[in-house]
């Protein structure tokens, strides 16, 4: 897969200071609520694993970290309708873990875009075809499609946090399930 900045955009440095500390204190926050799942981006891939905290599911807020942990984020992103928003933690592992490739959404409608916010910096990443965007603190990629990727565990941090954010550009009706952002 050939990728260029019309399929993908990665932006270092996304949040100011102030707002990267406000994320990262409270994801990194020993209480923060982290939820196993047993498969990655197959459920038959009963093999590895990972945790997640889902901020938004369902045209539903489901975590009161949404507006102090999620909202820095939104309000940079391109104004759209929320569709999911979520924080997935993958654990330091021997080697280095591929996980199955995946779209966020199949069938998915026009100007759907996900966004990936990189909390910490790790060797993991998001492998889009045989590219890897390296997980680097503060750094996030815009996939302008819904591009097939998948995620690639640390082997040097303990741990390799994400926020994970799927939305519908605004220039189309809101589709059923979304939320529009302003």
């Amino acid at each position: 897969m050939a990728l260029d900045g019309n399929s993908i955009e990665v932006i270092d440095n996304f949040l100011s200071e102030e707002d990267f500390k406000q994320v990262t204190n409270i994801i990194n926050n020993d209480m923060f609520p982290w939820y196993f799942n047993g498969a990655v981006a197959d459920v038959q891939d009963t093999d590895n694993f990972y945790f997640t905290h889902i901020f938004y599911k369902d045209s539903k807020v489901e975590s009161p970290n949404f507006n102090n942990a999620l909202m820095p984020l939104l309000k940079k992103l391109p104004h759209g309708n929320l569709y999911r928003a979520k924080a997935n933690l993958f654990v330091r592992q021997d080697k280095q873990i591929i996980n199955g490739k995946h779209v966020d959404l199949m069938d998915a409608p026009p100007n759907f875009q996900t966004a990936v916010y990189y909390v910490n910096s790790n060797n993991g990443g998001t492998l889009l075809g045989d590219e890897l965007i390296q997980s680097k603190a503060n750094r996030i990629l815009i996939m302008k499609e819904n591009l097939e990727h998948a995620s690639v565990g640390p082997t040097d941090e303990k741990r390799r946090i994400v926020i994970n954010i799927n939305y519908i550009l605004n220039d189309l009706a809101a589709p059923t399930g979304t939320t529009v952002l302003e």
